[in-house]
């Protein structure tokens, strides 16, 4: 009697796994918020302190002046499932040094290009 409550068991388990697909091929989620992190100086227009490509853009945007700046912006905007992109070389440092997973852009205008894909 072992083995045929063994097979009742994975079959159980079988049709349990194949209603969650199901039940979750059908849901549209909604795409991962972008977060934009920019050195301070890439994000700059001249004289402008930001470059006005970002005052419209669909992201949440953080440009730090420092690496430990870079870092926590990174962390922040992990734990909350962003979507993150970076630029600039201190912002493409802190997120190889925290490991978060993240887009490198090589400039700003890379960086509002990766938001819109």
């Amino acid at each position: 009697m072992t083995g045929l409550g063994t097979q009742i068991g994975a079959l159980l388990a079988a049709g349990a796994v194949a209603v969650a697909g199901l039940l979750g091929a059908g849901s549209d989620r909604p795409p991962r918020r972008a977060a934009l992190v920019i050195d301070a100086q890439a994000a700059r227009d001249g004289r402008a302190l930001v470059d006005p490509r970002l005052r419209g853009v669909d992201a949440d945007v953080r440009l730090p002046r420092t690496a430990d700046e870079a870092r926590t912006d990174l962390r922040y905007f992990a734990a909350q499932g962003r979507r993150l992109i970076v630029a600039g070389h201190g912002a493409i440092a802190a997120a190889n040094a925290t490991g978060v997973p993240a887009t490198y852009a090589p400039d700003l205008a890379g960086a509002l290009a990766a938001v819109r894909r």
